[in-house]
């Protein structure tokens, strides 16, 4: 039998986004608990940018890829670079007014990609043994 993994396969996007949000709230949690309401509040609004950021991006990646790729890469492109501008005036403007912990607010942005490393090893690990077993 063949080793390869399937070429209809498809990442599931889905299942980042549920572990955005219950990530974030554990985090939240955790600094909270662990070290300040302060700590805590960084972390959410961290997240929150972060996550949010992150289902405009799905949105729009899912829109280019379903249609004519021509027609939509440049607008596509504005549409980043547009919302990783507004994405940066946010953050100066949070760090530079906010009184709430910088640590947190780092933790907090980090939110996506944890996400994306704990689904991409539950990914790898199921093809792993789906391809041991194929064996």
């Amino acid at each position: 039998m063949s080793k390869e993994i399937s070429s209809d396969y498809v990442f599931p996007l889905e299942k980042v986004q549920m572990h955005n949000w219950l990530l974030l709230a554990v985090m939240t949690l955790a600094g909270w608990l662990l070290y300040s309401a302060a700590a805590a509040q960084g972390i959410f609004i961290g997240g929150v940018l972060s996550c949010g950021s992150f289902e405009l991006l799905k949105k729009d990646l899912t829109r280019l890829m379903n249609g004519p790729l021509k027609l939509v890469k440049g607008h596509f492109f504005i549409k980043y670079y547009a919302r990783f501008s507004l994405l940066a005036v946010v953050l100066f403007c949070i760090i530079k007014y906010g009184s709430f912990n910088l640590g947190g607010l780092l933790v907090g942005l980090s939110t996506v990609v944890v996400s994306i490393g704990i689904t991409v090893a539950a990914e790898s690990k199921k093809i792993f043994f789906n391809l041991k077993e194929a064996s």
